[in-house]
């Protein structure tokens, strides 16, 4: 008897974990915000220079995307979310929303605009759309370690009212190299980067700066992935 309830026992825990996998699998967690004043002005883009597009009431519920900024110690106008609006993506400063999920938990999906001197937005940005929505292009390369080369140039799209370009290459083992450039192409140069070998990825980012200082430059989208390339160990001392 003990013998039958012991196989019975092992026959429901298996039929148990086979319905587990293939049930349906659970949603991923959605993000809701609900609006804490009177009206919520709706905006294109994560700034308070972009127009508004809209208005939400309170206690209006909306499903946020992602974020732009960082929250310290206080709200100053410089944290905003990006939330599901007429089925398009659109922005809110943040502080009008209470969240489901802690402001800097939120995926990050887009940046403040740069400000310059007087704490204007630099004349050149067009503000009749999110800025980094038209951040849109090709991404090439061409040159190839493996054949010997010793440059390889990228190019990438340009955004109207940036200024420079940051090419970061990023070792297998996350060492990062910089190779920057004032127009759409850059060179990545083998010298520069790390000995260890293998699949290496690069990123460029637009900037914009009135400043030769590179700890002064503004970054104004967020990282994109233009490809990834081959290198070989290069440790001379190795040889």
């Amino acid at each position: 008897m003990k013998h039958i309830l012991a196989i019975l026992a092992l026959f429901i825990l298996t039929s148990s974990a086979i319905f587990a996998q293939e049930g349906t699998p659970a949603p991923p967690d959605i993000i809701t915000g609900l609006v804490t004043v009177d009206t919520a002005e709706v905006r294109i883009g994560p700034d308070f220079a972009y127009d508004a597009i809209g208005q939400l009431p309170r206690d209006g519920s909306v499903t946020i995307i992602g974020r732009a900024g960082d929250f310290f110690t206080r709200w100053d106008g410089r944290q905003w979310l990006q939330v599901e609006y007429g089925g398009a993506p659109a922005w809110i400063y943040a502080r009008l929303l209470r969240t489901s999920t802690p402001f800097n938990s939120i995926p990050p999906r887009g940046r403040l605009l740069p400000r310059n001197g007087d704490g204007r937005v630099p004349d050149g940005f067009d503000l009749s759309s999110d800025v980094c929505s038209q951040w849109v292009g090709e991404y090439t390369r061409s040159g190839d370690f493996g054949a010997g080369d010793t440059v390889l140039t990228v190019t990438y799209p340009t955004l109207t009212g940036s200024n420079v370009y940051s090419v970061i290459v990023i070792s297998p083992t996350g060492v990062r190299r910089a190779f920057d450039s004032t127009t759409n192409t850059s060179q990545i140069i083998l010298e520069d980067l790390p000995y260890e070998a293998g699949t290496y990825t690069w990123r460029v980012a637009p900037y914009w700066t009135a400043s030769n200082y590179r700890y002064n430059w503004q970054q104004v989208c967020l990282l994109q992935t233009g490809g990834t390339f081959e290198k070989q160990d290069t440790n001379p001392y190795k040889r």
